[in-house]
């Protein structure tokens, strides 16, 4: 367990201990409000049950309890033909409420039977509307992740928008998929498909998941509509009761799940949610029944939900959601609309690399064309590669290329609402620059530095303003390591921090506010090293 201290949110710690600030610890999850469903009943005939629990409608046990007594009130109405389950808002389901599994890991293994799951109430449910006598159709509204797939496919049907996603994430949090998940996609999809989503946690757009099964139909059109027509016209058809895919069994039996366990232990040396997975297929691909497959599926998912390397990921997955989180912050975040970078090296290049393909036009500034020119060319190198591998269109790669300006003038900064100086490590320098950038930038735009350990009070004092710098210590390769230590300064204002904070949400950094102290906390961690 990790000892931190806490700090206020005006603190900073220059030449003392490292600080990073937390909302609260990650031992203690946010205290939730009751969640719930809501139904009604269209002229139609068709029941539309909606999972309610913003912003990502995870099942919460309210939820759950909600979600069987309305589908119950759905079944046993007369006027209702069929049913459509959907999600609220512009998410369909994002899986398990995960803050809960404290509560079922606090009770032990031993309160549960050697075939009893932790999460046999859930299952239970999703039986439910598996048999359900009214057809029942999923009008897939947006993401549907982990326990939100397996609400899908607990559904007879499957109907989604063309912009959805959905997977099975649970391998990262070092669990398996516990809702029945692994015994119904191997029903619905060929192997090729669904086995990298349970090995990986990578989801599949809409439409790879139609082409493979899991999901029947996408339109683009109101999928709840789209979903009750289909529901009216289709005879209940339960995932449970289908055969695994007889290919996928021909694969299993010929090795492709010991080979592929092979590739995902060499990837995730020392996993074990992997093995228990394919132990899970295996089961599916055997000649038990369904029954009998959730059975060992609910073993195995015990097994690792009481596993050292579960709680350390489920820790971690709450950390890094806590540490984006400023307390007592309440200014809004400034627009960033156009970034200023100065340094065409390694750092420079890679930070603009963030900026460029989240969309936001960059203005790249070395102090000789030479430099500069090596600059672009560093970045394209990159670009070019990826598209040579097919991960990067032509049009998409002229679209990055439209969005980068080398300059040799700091005037080119004049309407950009943040400038990063990712130079190299010398004070004098740095001084210099941000006496220029005070000149030629406007008085709101935000003026950071990347030092990597610099005091960058002494650096923010050169401007007239120094409320709108902050540190912006990116790690290298900046366009592909997730930490960014944002680093408030004793004058950084609210809205500096806020604005900081939001940016490495914007380009998907694991962003921590922490006290302007030597080597800040990441480097400071590392240094006796």
């Amino acid at each position: 367990k990790l000892k931190q201290k806490v700090a206020s949110p005006t603190s900073t710690c220059r030449f003392s201990r490292p600080q990073v600030f937390h909302l609260q610890s990650a031992q203690h999850p946010r205290k939730l409000p009751k969640m719930t469903t809501k139904i009604n009943v269209r002229p139609d005939g068709v029941g539309v049950l909606t999972l309610c629990n913003p912003p990502v409608n995870s099942l919460a046990t309210t939820l759950m309890e909600s979600l069987e007594a309305n589908f119950q009130k759905l079944v046993s109405d007369p006027a209702v033909k069929a049913i459509v389950v959907t999600g609220e808002g512009n998410f369909f389901c994002g899986g398990a409420e995960i803050s809960e599994f404290g509560k079922l890991t606090a009770k032990g293994p031993d309160a549960y039977g050697p075939d009893e799951s932790p999460v046999g109430s859930l299952t239970a449910i999703f039986d439910k509307v598996d048999a359900s006598p009214k057809t029942v159709v999923a009008a897939i509204n947006g993401m549907a992740l982990g326990g939100g797939l397996e609400v899908a496919l607990a559904c007879h049907y499957r109907i989604a928008l063309p912009t959805v996603s959905v997977g099975l994430p649970e391998v990262t949090l070092g669990l398996l998929p516990g809702g029945e998940g692994t015994q119904r996609i191997p029903r619905v999809a060929p192997l090729e498909v669904f086995l990298p989503m349970l090995l990986t946690g990578a989801p599949v757009n809409a439409a790879k998941a139609n082409k493979a099964g899991i999901i029947d139909a996408v339109v683009k059109s109101n999928v709840v509509d789209e979903a009750a027509r289909f529901a009216l016209k289709m005879p209940p058809n339960p995932v449970s009761k289908r055969p695994v895919l007889a290919a996928t069994r021909f694969k299993a039996l010929g090795g492709a799940l010991e080979m592929t366990l092979n590739q995902a232990s060499q990837k995730a040396k020392g996993m074990i949610a992997p093995a228990a997975i394919i132990k899970c297929v295996e089961a599916a691909c055997s000649n038990i029944s369904f029954e009998e497959g959730v059975k060992e599926e609910g073993r195995q998912f015990k097994k690792l939900l009481f596993s050292v390397q579960s709680a350390a990921l489920r820790h971690l997955f709450f950390s890094e959601r806590l540490a984006n989180k400023v307390p007592g912050l309440k200014e809004k975040p400034a627009p960033i609309k156009k970034v200023g970078i100065v340094g065409a090296g390694l750092m420079g290049t890679g930070i603009a690399i963030c900026f460029i393909q989240k969309g936001v036009p960059v203005i790249l500034k070395d102090a000789k064309q030479e430099w500069l020119d090596n600059g672009v060319k560093s970045i394209n190198k990159i670009w070019n590669g990826q598209a040579s591998k097919g991960r990067l269109s032509a049009d998409k790669l002229k679209q990055y290329q439209s969005l980068l300006k080398p300059t040799l003038s700091y005037d080119d900064f004049k309407d950009c609402d943040i400038i990063v100086e990712a130079v190299p490590e010398i004070m004098s320098l740095k001084k210099e620059i941000f006496q220029a950038l005070d000149k030629s930038t406007k008085p709101d735009a935000l003026i950071c530095t990347n030092t990597s350990g610099l005091n960058i009070d002494e650096i923010a004092a050169e401007l007239k303003d120094p409320s709108r710098c902050m540190g912006t210590h990116f790690f290298s390769p900046a366009n592909v390591m997730q930490l960014l230590e944002n680093v408030r300064t004793a004058k950084a204002s609210d809205k500096t921090v806020a604005t900081c904070m939001e940016m490495g949400k914007m380009i998907k950094k694991k962003a921590v506010l922490v006290g302007n102290c030597d080597g800040f906390v990441g480097n400071r961690m590392l240094a006796p090293y």
